[in-house]
């Protein structure tokens, strides 16, 4: 047997054992290596997924991204539409506003480029604070402005100095200017800058200066007058400077619009009421409902507040003590008085509860339980409803709306246009307030009473009118029809009578010959006022209402312890075309305030013939067809 030295085992043992270990480690680095080379796999065909998805699946929506990035898209203010009279005088217009911006990122220092600009241009500290916010709250490529309406010699020194300023960009945009601003001022409105809520809604709120309707016409019509932005195509660097201009579209002027109003009338209307405190005429055009004139006083200019305004004059419109900026013609909310009458008897007419040929006594007063209700005069006698309407006997009323109760009073005054909005093209208008049980029930929680009846016969307690209601009631008495205001001409317009209303037409002409007698006959309470146009008469009914009660009288004033003064009428009789009302706050007697004004604003309208004189037209405008302003005639 062969013998094995020491180490010849060892060598042949060891010998035996390598390969075991040898497949060991060969195994693990094979397992190691197909694990990472299954994962480096697996990340390179997820790689390759999402390259593929990249490239090829979502390439168009990345080019789209992409050319967001390297294309700028800018805004064109649009210029805002013309505003006309009816016989195409310009009311509102854009002029030329020669402006100066900053571009924050090409100054080397904003506040040494405004130091340097305001020895040109006026930079007030308000003007550096908005300036420095807009600069940090949005990119410094964006242009800010800084100062409006440049004289000629401003602008073109600026433009010399353009070079030495860096930053610093010249423009020329627009501005609103009016004409007969204060006649014009309720009615038309004015422009301002855009709120925060509204700047969300609309991106071109943004562009510097850019100004909406705030109030008037401008503002219920500001979508049709602010017209469609155009746009420009710049292509920028990383950094956001314009390298080139790709594309442009131009912007579409807003649509022209032409009012009803005939702004000499107009001026005449509120020159006939400046010397009241406050108040208020409305005159119509029976035949299509366009107002001709609505003036309201005091009134105020909106070329001073559109424009630059000078912030101490703004606060003393805002804050004014008399609210210059309200007009009352569709805000102001007073108790008819006496002119609800009309609605009474027709009311009453309506139901049977009185008739042409009753007569009542009035004794000076009228009884409701332990309550007294006086009569402004005491008449004594018989009294009928053509006499009652003529002389205002309140006793006549107050019996009239005790008879038929309140709620059939108020779906009458409803059926006449009282006690809801119009609509007529003025943003604001208030609706007034016809009462009934419901109504009283739902606001008050309490139970109607036969008094409060009473008193609404009358036009006062809890009725409120506005002017306007009160010039559409008159319309619809004067032709038996729904006629409903407007004050903005339209193509799409056609001359049709306006839908007749539901109550006999010999009613109607009972109240028509009793308000033809409070004009023209003797013991009427507005004889004095009678129209001086031979062959022409002039119907209505005069109103004062009180306005404070007893209890309160002492702590008011002399002025504001006066009734207010009220008249509405319509002319000629015999062959309606106008209706005219006048409110005067405060201002006493209907008769002695209010029916003069109405009278001198009605001969003018009849003088001038200004419902049938052809209206103007205007391209690109909303606009009436000639027959419209000729038409004559009565339902």
């Amino acid at each position: 047997m062969r013998k094995w030295s020491k180490r010849a085992k060892a060598l042949h043992y060891g010998a035996k054992k390598k390969p075991d270990y040898t497949r060991k480690q060969s195994y693990r680095f094979s397992r190691r290596a197909l694990l990472v080379g299954a994962g480096q796999a697996g990340l390179f065909g997820l790689l390759g997924w999402r390259l593929h998805q990249l490239q090829i699946r979502d390439s168009s929506e990345y080019r789209l991204l992409s050319d967001e990035n390297r294309i700028m898209m800018q805004l064109v203010a649009p210029a805002r539409g013309a505003i006309y009279d009816r016989f195409g005088t310009v009311i509102a217009e854009d002029k030329e506003n020669l402006r100066l911006l900053v571009l924050p990122a090409f100054c080397k220092s904003l506040p040494g480029t405004l130091d340097a600009l305001s020895r040109v241009v006026r930079v007030s500290s308000a003007t550096r604070s908005r300036v420095m916010r807009a600069a940090r709250r949005q990119s410094g490529y964006y242009p800010v402005l800084v100062a409006e309406g440049l004289t000629w010699r401003q602008f073109a020194l600026l433009n010399v100095l353009a070079p030495q300023i860096p930053g610093m960009r010249m423009d020329r945009a627009a501005y609103r200017q009016y004409h007969h601003g204060r006649p014009m001022g309720h009615v038309v409105g004015y422009v301002g800058m855009a709120g925060k809520a509204e700047v969300d809604v609309d991106p071109v709120m943004r562009l510097p200066g850019f100004r909406t309707g705030r109030a008037g016409v401008e503002k219920s019509f500001d979508p049709e007058l602010r017209g469609s932005p155009g746009n420009i195509k710049y292509e920028v660097d990383v950094h956001g400077r314009v390298v080139r201009e790709l594309d442009s579209k131009p912007s579409t002027k807003g649509r022209d619009l032409v009012l009803t109003i005939d702004h000499h009338l107009q001026t005449i209307a509120l020159d006939r009421i400046k010397e009241h405190r406050v108040a208020s005429v409305v005159l119509m055009d029976v035949l299509t409902g366009g107002v001709l004139a609505m003036a309201s006083t005091p009134s105020f200019d909106p070329n001073a507040i559109a424009f630059n305004p000078d912030p101490k004059e703004w606060r003393n419109l805002a804050r004014g003590k008399d609210n210059p900026m309200q007009n009352r013609a569709v805000r102001g909310q007073y108790p008819p008085g006496s002119t609800y009458k009309v609605i009474t008897a027709l009311a009453g007419l309506s139901a049977g509860v009185i008739d042409t040929k009753e007569t009542m006594r009035c004794p000076g007063s009228y009884a409701v339980g332990r309550k007294r209700f006086r009569c402004w005069k005491a008449h004594g006698g018989g009294i009928n409803v053509h006499e009652a309407i003529k002389q205002s006997c309140d006793v006549f009323f107050y019996e009239t709306a005790k008879r038929m109760g309140i709620d059939y009073l108020a779906s009458v005054s409803r059926h006449f246009g009282l006690g809801r909005t119009l609509d007529c093209g003025l943003a604001g208008e208030k609706p007034g307030l016809i009462p009934d049980v419901a109504w009283k029930r739902r606001a008050l929680f309490d139970a109607w009473y036969t008094g409060e009846t009473v008193i609404s016969g009358i036009g006062q307690g809890f009725v409120l009118t506005t002017p306007l209601q009160l010039a559409v009631m008159t319309a619809r008495v004067a032709t038996g029809r729904a006629v409903l205001p407007k004050l903005v001409m339209s193509e799409e317009d056609q001359f049709e009578p306006w839908p007749l209303l539901e109550v006999d037409p010999a009613h109607l002409e009972v109240v028509r010959n009793g308000m033809i007698g409070v004009v023209n006959e003797p013991r009427g309470t507005a004889r004095r006022s009678a129209l001086q146009i031979p062959g022409v008469q002039m119907a209505g009914k005069t109103g004062t209402s009180q306005v404070v009660s007893s209890r309160n009288e002492h702590k008011l004033s002399p002025y504001e312890r006066e009734t207010h003064a009220l008249f509405v009428a319509f002319a000629p009789a015999d062959k309606p075309r106008y209706a005219a009302v006048c409110v005067v706050e405060h201002g006493g007697g209907g008769s002695r305030a209010a029916a003069p004004v109405v009278r001198d604003v009605m001969t003018e309208a009849l003088l001038r013939d200004t419902a049938n004189r052809p209206a103007f037209v205007a391209n690109n405008a909303h606009i009436v067809p000639s027959e419209l302003a000729s038409a004559e005639g009565t339902p």
